[in-house]
């Protein structure tokens, strides 16, 4: 992995900057200074260094799960409320519906390369798993339920050029989607993972705001949105 958190901020820090870090704080070995942590499970980091100059990386020194280890299925997959709230469903529903144009614009800016079939088939799996009838759930926050639900491949993507597979997880305190805003009090943190067959090449923190909903969408053209709108009934 080529990021971790940063070991005084929530922010991340590339391994270069963290082998800096320890310079200027004095340790004459980078994995004496304080430790950096994973994005995902907030276990501590280790660094290694590469045999390029520009190779080097952060590693789990544990063989405790973690999915920037290797691809695995997030754990909140394939789970459907309990008692499915009719009205919500009607309200999230109607959500997607008026924002349609403005949730595709979203996904765009934090999925590179996005192909509107992809947005299809996200529409398609929220339905079936029913993500709409969570009590309690912001229909505001559905694109970052939505980024879940399925993974991003390179065959997939738009003109093919997506180069990486590309997987959203939220922190693995997140064992169910109610977990997100049930006695929480916050949005938890998001993270794309970026891989090269199973390898863990970056991890991105994606900003969960609700700005997007005051920009112009990107404009579908109609078959598209019909499609779309299939299975939003």
């Amino acid at each position: 992995m080529q990021e971790a958190i940063h070991p005084y901020s929530s922010n991340l820090i590339s391994y270069t900057d963290y082998v800096q870090f320890a310079l200027d704080k004095g340790y004459q070995k980078t994995n004496d200074a304080p430790s950096t942590k994973c994005p995902v499970c907030n276990r501590n980091m280790k660094v290694r260094g590469g045999q390029k100059k520009d190779d080097g990386h952060f590693y789990h020194n544990d063989s405790l799960f973690c999915p920037t280890k290797k691809p695995s299925a997030r754990p909140y997959l394939g789970l459907t409320p309990t008692v499915p709230d009719i009205n919500a469903m009607k309200i999230n529903k109607q959500f997607v519906i008026d924002n349609l144009e403005k949730i595709w614009k979203k996904l765009n800016s934090i999925i590179p390369f996005l192909h509107i079939n992809e947005f299809i088939e996200i529409l398609k799996e929220a339905k079936k798993l029913n993500v709409y009838g969570y009590s309690n759930l912001n229909p505001q926050r559905l694109p970052y339920i939505f980024v879940t639900l399925i993974n991003f491949l390179p065959s997939k993507s738009k003109k093919k050029e997506r180069k990486l597979k590309f997987c959203f997880f939220y922190e693995s305190t997140i064992q169910t989607y109610e977990e997100l805003w049930i006695n929480q009090g916050y949005f938890s943190k998001l993270v794309r993972i970026s891989y090269k067959n199973s390898e863990t090449k970056r991890v991105k923190i994606i900003s969960t705001d609700i700005n997007y909903l005051d920009e112009n969408g990107y404009e579908l053209y109609d078959s598209y949105r019909q499609k779309c709108l299939a299975h939003l009934t």
